[in-house]
Parts: structure tokens; C-alpha cells; sequence
């Protein structure tokens, strides 16, 4: 057998063997696509993103993609994904939601693998073509399950270990908090730069009190001898009233003089003007204006003294001169003792600041630490409430009953019986004929 024709040469004188085989063969599958149940082949779809969606609180664009999600073609990816579906934990859970399957129906009947659009292809084999489609649905979700399982346990181990350290943070930045505000308490301040302000404010108005107080004291020291000499130049008392009335003598005068008047015109219209009744009477009245001139009308009946008002005045100024001159070592002192305590409480300002400053970075440090803790939590318990859902499927990936491949089909049972019968009986032929020359060269 050297060469092709020898090969045919055997298979023809031997296809009585061949045919023989082959019609075994295609029996065999006849009986056998009689006897085997038919089972059927559903398929669904689950999409692994290449980058998966998010939700962010901070701005739209962390939620609108940059572009299509597409699937994840990496293929550390596509073995993890495979290797997360042969560890058994979704074939248990598929036992968990369908309890009326034996668990190893389902690890024998439902696989995984990656097709070439980059799916995860659900494959699940069924006595009818609704249960195929169940199992590989059911599969579908209990995978998605697992996986969204898997991608929380980090986040929540996250919360869990910021739920316990969030009160701690708010406590210690309580307790940092009242302990600035004690030790405001012991250094006088409520508000750290007002309060210091108040006191320099105090200081440079108790400054300008003791200058004040030092040039009324010089003033009046030079006033005193001023107003001592003023006082001894004033009387002690000066006329502050006079009392007058009508002088007796001049009033009976001046009545005489105005009957004598009346007479003189009678006695002119009576005698001549040399008439010595005239005469008489213009002589009367010459002595009467004599007398009236040679007295007053008015004469003083009393007066009245007082004290001087402006010596008052000078001895009430002297007076309060020398109240203040008395009292300015009193006000001196007094000014001086608050000074130093102010000077006391201000030679403390760097300290105080220092230490506020200090106090203050811890507390904001504090507060910033509880914070962040307070809005990852509740980041964290967001995502974790709205579902972080690693891989995508929608209502036309999943298998439905329509779509399901009847497994083995009658027609594929005969094609691969005849084409094995076939083969087998044509190797039989060529080892039979090969034997044949074996056993020609070597009877024995």
C-alpha cells in the first residue's frame, strides 16, 4: 500500500466490510435518536462594560459618558469573569432561587462563555425549551447578583470601618471645641481678635485719660494764683438795690409855684403888667423856682448789700480748682492700676494668639476629618442604596423559549452516525488490508 490506488483498491475490495459498518452506524443512530430525549439549548446575553457606569453627586459629568459603552475586550477581564463562574458561588445561588432543581442539574446544565461580540453568553440546557430559557435567564440574573456582591464588598467593608469612626471624629472635634472655648473662658475672650481689639482700644483710651487728667492738672495749678488774685481784688459785698421817693419840700414848691402861675394869669387879665399885684406875685414866683431848684425831686430812703457774684464766681472756680488738684493723684492711680492690667492682658496677645491659632488648625483639621467621614457615609450609602451594577442586559440579550436549539436533533444523530460509520469502516478496510501484507512477508 504505496500509494493511493493500492488504497482504494483495498477499500473497494473490502466495502462489503465498509457498507457493512456504515449501515451499523446509521441503525445505531437511528435506535439512538428514538431512544435519547431531545433537550434544548437557550442562550443569554450579559454586557461587561469596558468602563463601568458611575453616579456622582458633584457634577453631570461623571454621569453622562464620554461616549457608547461598549464591552470589555481585556482579556484578564474575560478569565476572571469565566474563573468567577466556575467557582460555583452563581450556580448556588441559581439553586438558592430555583429550590425545585437539584443544585447539579444545574452545574451540569448551565455554562458560561465569551462570545465573540464580547458578550458573556449564558448557555443552559433543558428537557423543554422553557425550562432552557429559565435556567439561562435565572442564571443571568443570579450572575449579575454575584457580580454587584462582589463589587459592594469592598464599599461596604468602607462603611462599616467610616459608620465607626465617624462619631469618634464629631466627638474629638466636640471636645477640641470646648476646650478652646474653656480656655477663652480663663484668658477673658469670647472673640480672640475683637476681644484683643477692645483691650487695645481700652489701653490707648486710658492712655489719653492719664495725658488728659496730667494737662487739667497742670492747667489748674497754673489758673489757682490767677483766681486767687481775682478773688482779693473783688469786695466782698456790692449795692444791689436802692430805695427812693418823692421829696416833700419840692412837691409843696412845685405846687405853690403852679398856684401862683394860676394867679398871675387871673391878676393879667385884671391889671396892667406894672400893677404891683402883678409885680407881687412874679416876685413870688421867682422865690418859688429859686426854692424848687435848689432841691430834688427824689431822695433815698434805703439800699441793699450782697455778695459779690463774681467773687462767688472766682471762690466756686478756686474751689473746684482745688477739688481737682486733690484729686489728681486719686485719678492717677487709678488710671495707672488699669493700665497695667490691661499692659498685663496684652502682654499675653502672642501666647493667646499662638495658642488660639493652634487650637484652631486642630479644630478645623478635626472638622474637616469629620466632614469627609460624614460625606463619604453618605456617598457611600447613596451608591450602595442605588445598586452598583457592574454589567449591563436589557430585555432583547435575554433567552426566551422561541429562540431555543433543540439538542440533539434526529437529523444531526444520522449525519454523525453515517460519517462515523463511514470513517470507522473505511479505517477498518486499510488495517485489514494492512494486516493482509504484515501477514503476506511474515507467515510466521
Amino acid at each position: 500500500m504505496n500509494d493511493v490506488a493500492s488504497i482504494f483498491s483495498a477499500i473497494y475490495r473490502r466495502r462489503i466490510t465498509v457498507l457493512l459498518i456504515w449501515g451499523s452506524a446509521l441503525v445505531a443512530g437511528f435506535f439512538y435518536a428514538k431512544k435519547t430525549p431531545t433537550e434544548y439549548l437557550a442562550v443569554s446575553k450579559v454586557m461587561i462594560p469596558a468602563q463601568a457606569p458611575t453616579v456622582t453627586l458633584k457634577s453631570e459629568g461623571g454621569n453622562i459618558p464620554d461616549g457608547p459603552i461598549l464591552p470589555n475586550e481585556e482579556e484578564e477581564m474575560r478569565v476572571g469573569i469565566i474563573g468567577i463562574i466556575g467557582s460555583g458561588a452563581v450556580h448556588d445561588r441559581v439553586a438558592e432561587m430555583l429550590p425545585s432543581i437539584n443544585p447539579k442539574t444545574i452545574r451540569k446544565n448551565v455554562v458560561g462563555d465569551i462570545g465573540r461580540d464580547s458578550y458573556l453568553n449564558i448557555l443552559a440546557y433543558g428537557s423543554t425549551a422553557e425550562e432552557a430559557a429559565m435556567l439561562s435567564n435565572t442564571f443571568n440574573l443570579a450572575f449579575q447578583d454575584e457580580m454587584q456582591a462582589i463589587l459592594e464588598v469592598s464599599p461596604r467593608r468602607t462603611l462599616k470601618t467610616i459608620a465607626a469612626q465617624e462619631p469618634i471624629a464629631w466627638r474629638k472635634y466636640s471636645q477640641l471645641s470646648d476646650e478652646l472655648v474653656a480656655y477663652l473662658k480663663t484668658v477673658g475672650l469670647v472673640d480672640v481678635e475683637g476681644g484683643i481689639a477692645q483691650w487695645v482700644e481700652q489701653r490707648e483710651k486710658i492712655q489719653q485719660q492719664i495725658e488728659d487728667t496730667e494737662i487739667l492738672y497742670r492747667s489748674q495749678l497754673a489758673q489757682r494764683p490767677v483766681y486767687e488774685s481775682l478773688l482779693q481784688n473783688r469786695p466782698e459785698f456790692v449795692l444791689t438795690q436802692q430805695s427812693l421817693s418823692e421829696n416833700k419840700i419840692y412837691v409843696s414848691a412845685n405846687e405853690r409855684l403852679n398856684k401862683l402861675s394860676t394867679d398871675l394869669a387871673l391878676k393879667k387879665i385884671e391889671y396892667r403888667a406894672k400893677h404891683p399885684e402883678i409885680i407881687k406875685v412874679m416876685q413870688e414866683i421867682d422865690l418859688v423856682e429859686d426854692q424848687l431848684n435848689a432841691q430834688v425831686d427824689m431822695t433815698l430812703t434805703g439800699s441793699t448789700l450782697s455778695q459779690d457774684a463774681q467773687a462767688l464766681e472766682f471762690a466756686k472756680k478756686l474751689s473746684d480748682i482745688e477739688i481737682a488738684i486733690a484729686s489728681y493723684d486719686v485719678q492717677r492711680q487709678i488710671y495707672e492700676a488699669r493700665a497695667e492690667e490691661l499692659d498685663s492682658k496684652l502682654s499675653l496677645v502672642p501666647g493667646v494668639r499662638a495658642e488660639v491659632a493652634l487650637r484652631s488648625a486642630l479644630i478645623n483639621q478635626a472638622r474637616s476629618h469629620a466632614d469627609d467621614l460624614s460625606a463619604r457615609r453618605a456617598e457611600l450609602e447613596f451608591h450602595l442604596g442605588h445598586g452598583l451594577r457592574f454589567t449591563l442586559s436589557n430585555e432583547y440579550a435575554a433567552a426566551v423559549p422561541e429562540k431555543a436549539v433543540p439538542l440533539p436533533t434526529p437529523l444531526g444523530i444520522m449525519i454523525f452516525c453515517g460519517l462515523a460509520g463511514l470513517v470507522f469502516g473505511l479505517l477498518v478496510a486499510v488495517v485489514s488490508e494492512l494486516i493482509k501484507q504484515l501477514r503476506l512477508r511474515s507467515p510466521y
